[in-house]
């Protein structure tokens, strides 16, 4: 009796820290993207405008579209 006392105690202690730790990553990622990487993409975004108004620097002006684009979702972009 006392064994499963025991184990059901260490099951909700280990939910409710798992829960924790899930809640703490989630917000911890929306921080970062708020203030790292939308001002980056945002920057990228002009940055690739301003380079696309030339002829010449129209690839490079892409490029800066996409890393615009890997900043704003930067663990899930894949790179074709």
């Amino acid at each position: 009796m006392i064994t499963l006392f025991l184990v059901l105690i260490m099951l909700i202690v280990f939910l409710t820290v798992g829960i924790c730790f899930h809640l703490v990553g989630g917000v911890l990622k929306l921080v970062l993207k708020l203030v790292f990487c939308l001002p980056c993409a945002l920057l990228c975004g002009v940055f690739g405008v301003m380079l696309c108004c030339t002829l010449i620097l129209i690839p490079l002006g892409i490029g800066c579209f996409k890393m615009a684009g890997w900043f704003l979702n930067p663990f899930k972009f894949c790179i074709s």
